[in-house]
Order: structure tokens, then sequence, then C-alpha cells
């Protein structure tokens, strides 16, 4: 490969907000009037973990990234609902001690929830729940059914009684139909006792080797504000994506540690090498098949119609465990399913060091109810 010489002359941080497509909109959300006394800002790496273990439940879990930042800072799961089958049984495999229902969620009910729940307070209720009506990737389209699961949500509400609400989706969700759908959201959560704050952030910011952009929605019982964590690298410091996974380029497919990935045709590997960083394979998958940058974060990762990111270096698409060491998954958290169907889990995951760093910004403020519930208005 030989890059051009434009290319040469792009600095990491150019190359860096080059990859960019949110700052903007993250920016106004900051100082606007719907974070108005909602937000704050915590600095995550001062906080203490050690103490008490809270409980998290998680909606929509998918595979577990939401889950599994909460779970490094000390949180418990009780309870995952996923109606993909292979993201349900990864989520069993991982995280033994959670009831896991593998459903549909408008086929849950309050009863079944309750049974799982028992008497243990929910302190975090986990929800990265559906986005393809909200995302530039998809058609966008507001009418999307599955663009009000959302209501799912909020008809558990009475039954989990959580003291916060974490939410995740694409930055999208904030100007989709004129912004109309977002709104919506707000008032509904706002009526079931639960405003919210939003705030757009980037998962580079966060010691995850990859541009991944999402709306982050907290909200609580209490009245108080919603702790978000402040960025913990700035645009410089950003972790490379060659070096995340440069350990794994020469390693042969190893399913067992779903180091898998797609077995192409000669003439494939021929076209690959011709294809520069920032590139794709296809005119017709932008967003796929795309030669990675080396020395800077990942493109966002996903999955699309079997195809990946091209390794920064290598005549391949990455493999599934390149692609989970870009979401920030550990190597010992095992995918279930077939190789095209843990590009699809992978794909959708939250990154998980973006799910720790907000996991550890909300322990100050629920240390602080848990020791002085009095303090807080109910």
């Amino acid at each position: 490969m030989s890059k051009g010489t434009s290319e040469q002359k792009m600095s990491k941080v150019e190359r860096v907000r080059s990859m960019k497509k949110y700052s903007q909109k993250a920016e106004q959300l900051q100082g606007s009037f719907t974070n108005l006394n909602k937000v704050k800002w915590v600095d995550s790496t001062e906080v203490d973990t050690s103490g008490k273990q809270y409980n998290v439940v998680d909606l929509f879990s998918g595979a577990g990234g939401l889950t599994l930042g909460f779970d490094q800072a000390n949180y418990s799961s009780v309870m995952g609902v996923e109606q993909d089958e292979d993201a349900a049984a990864t989520f069993e495999r991982n995280f033994d001690e959670a009831e896991q229902l593998n459903k549909d969620i408008r086929d849950v009910t309050k009863e079944e929830v309750k049974e799982i729940i028992g008497d243990k307070t929910i302190h975090v209720l986990l929800a990265g729940f559906p986005c393809p009506g909200f995302s530039i990737a998809g058609e966008r389209d507001p009418e999307d059914e599955r663009n009000f699961l959302y209501q799912e949500i909020i008809r558990l509400l009475d039954v989990i009684d959580p003291w916060f609400l974490v939410m995740e989706n694409v930055p999208g969700i904030t100007t989709i139909d004129d912004g109309k759908a977002f709104q919506c959201i707000l008032e509904d959560f706002e009526e079931a006792g639960y405003p919210l704050g939003v705030q757009i952030l980037e998962a580079a910011d966060y010691e995850v080797p990859q541009i991944r952009t999402r709306s982050v929605f907290i909200g609580n019982k209490f009245g108080v504000k919603n702790p978000y964590p402040k960025p913990v690298l700035d645009e410089e410091n950003y972790l490379a994506c060659d070096e995340a996974i440069a350990d794994l380029k020469d390693e042969p497919r190893n399913p067992e540690i779903n180091h898998e990935w797609t077995n192409h045709r000669e003439d494939t590997i021929e076209r690959i090498a011709e294809v520069e960083p920032g590139e794709s394979l296809y005119d017709s998958y932008k967003d796929a098949w795309k030669r990675q940058y080396p020395g800077v974060p990942s493109m966002a990762i996903k999955e699309n119609h079997g195809g990946v990111h091209i390794h920064p270096e290598l005549n391949r698409c990455i493999s599934s465990r390149e692609m989970a060491r870009l979401q920030s998954f550990p190597d010992d958290f095992k995918f279930e399913g077939r190789m095209k169907r843990t590009f699809v889990q992978i794909g959708n995951a939250v990154p998980v060091n973006l799910a720790n760093h907000v996991a550890k910004a909300l322990r100050p403020t629920l240390d602080e109810i848990q020791e002085n519930p009095d303090a807080v208005n109910q």
C-alpha cells in the first residue's frame, strides 16, 4: 500500500477531526436548554469503585457491552433482556449471575420481571434501545416501529423502579424528523418521573480505540443532576487501532477466542491490497470494507451484510476478536454463535470502556443517595 501526499501531510489530530461528524452538535447540546440544571460533569478517573456494589438491569442487552462496563465498575447484573438468540447466549455465558430473558421486550411481562428482581433495589436501569430509524447509516425513517421501543422501558419503569436510567443510542436520534422524536422521548420520560439529560459522547475520549459517537441519556427519580464522565483523553492521545490489535495480526485463526475473519478469494485479496486507508473495497458500501488508518482510532465498526472494516496493515477484513478489541472488550469475553453472528453482536455493542466511565461517574451520586437518602427529593 502507498499513501498519497495529502494523507502523509495530515497530522493525527487533523485525521481524527476529519473522522468526527457530531462535534458541533455535541457542543450545542452541552449548553442547551434541554440540559439546564440536569447535568454535572465528573472526573471518572478519580472515582473509587471499591464501595457498595450497586444493582443493574439491562433491557435490550445485546451481547452485554453496557453491562460489562458497569460490571467492571463494581455493579452487579440482576437481569438482561435480549431477543436475539446468539446475543442472549453471549450475555448468559459472560454474566452467569444474571437472569437472561431471551425474548422480544414487548412480550416481557411485569410479573416475570418482578419475579426475577424480587426485593432487590435496582440502582441503574440500562437500555441501549434499537436505533435503525434514527441512524444516518440507515434510511432514517421516523415511522420505523423500532423507534418507539423506548416506550417499553417506560412500561416497565414502575416494576423495576430504578434510581437512575442510562440509555444509549445513535447521535441521529437528536435530529431525525426535525428533532420531534427526540423531544417526544424527553417529554415521555419526564412524564414518567425521570427527567433526562442527554449528551453526545465520543467513545475515543474514554479509552476506546475507535471513533464512535453516541447519544447518552441519563435520568433519575430524585431530581438531582445527572452525572456524566469528563473526557479522559485528548485527541493527541487517542488510542490507535493498529496498536490495539497489533499482537493478533500474526496469530492464526482461532475460533476459541473468536479470532476468525472472512475467508477471502484470491482475487478479492488482490483487490483489497489496492485499497488505501479511508477507502472502501466497494463503491456501494461506503460504511464497510474500509481500510483503517494506522496511528489513529478506527472508524465506527459495524457489520454490514458480512462486510466489516479492512485491517490497517493486512489484506483481509478484521477478525471478530479484533473487532472486539476495537470495542474495548477484554479477550476473555467470548461471543457465541457463528462468525457472522459474532460480527453483528460486536458491531451493535456499546463500547465497554465508554460504559465503564459512565458507570464510574454515577457512583459518587449513588453513594450520596445511599448514605443520606433524606437529602434528596423523592
